[in-house]
């Protein structure tokens, strides 16, 4: 009876440590898929300048407040990778 006692505790143990170590790895996932979704919302960004910057040249307008405002809209989603990231890194 002791014995299998322990092959009890010892398979309800490896269950917990496989079961924390799987939500550990799809938290990891979800935080990495994070990551990717905000770069492409920087790269759509992107395209909107270069687009801003090209038809303000083409009508001889001062687009510089666009490109602040993009350029602040960028800076934040960057902070917001390097919390993720850090995030992956604990």
């Amino acid at each position: 009876m002791k014995f299998v006692e322990n092959l009890k505790k010892a398979a309800e143990n490896t269950f917990s440590k496989v079961a924390t170590k799987t939500g550990e790895i799809v938290e990891d996932s979800k935080t990495k898929y994070s990551i990717f979704d905000l770069n492409n919302d920087i790269e759509k960004i992107y395209t909107e300048l270069g687009k801003e910057i090209y038809r303000g040249y083409k009508a001889d307008e001062n687009v510089s407040e666009f490109i602040e405002a993009k350029c602040a809209e960028i800076d934040k989603i960057n902070a917001e990778i390097d919390v993720l990231k850090r995030k992956l890194e604990d």
